[in-house]
């Protein structure tokens, strides 16, 4: 897997910077989607943010 958490959705939304606390559940939220998307049989897919931004991939 790889997720690229340099976008929007990875920082603090009042001031744009670095958050690890909100990178780590917008990380959350995306393992939570591929571990579905494994759950119903793909093999691989497309990483997207809450808003919509493709920010990486995975594949088994």
């Amino acid at each position: 897997m790889e997720i690229r958490t340099d976008g929007a959705a990875f920082k603090d939304m009042e001031t744009d910077e670095e958050d690890s606390f909100q990178e780590g559940l917008e990380i959350n939220r995306i393992l939570e989607n591929v571990s579905g998307e494994i759950a119903c049989g793909h093999k691989s897919g497309i990483v997207m943010d809450i808003n919509g931004n493709k920010v990486g991939k995975w594949s088994r």
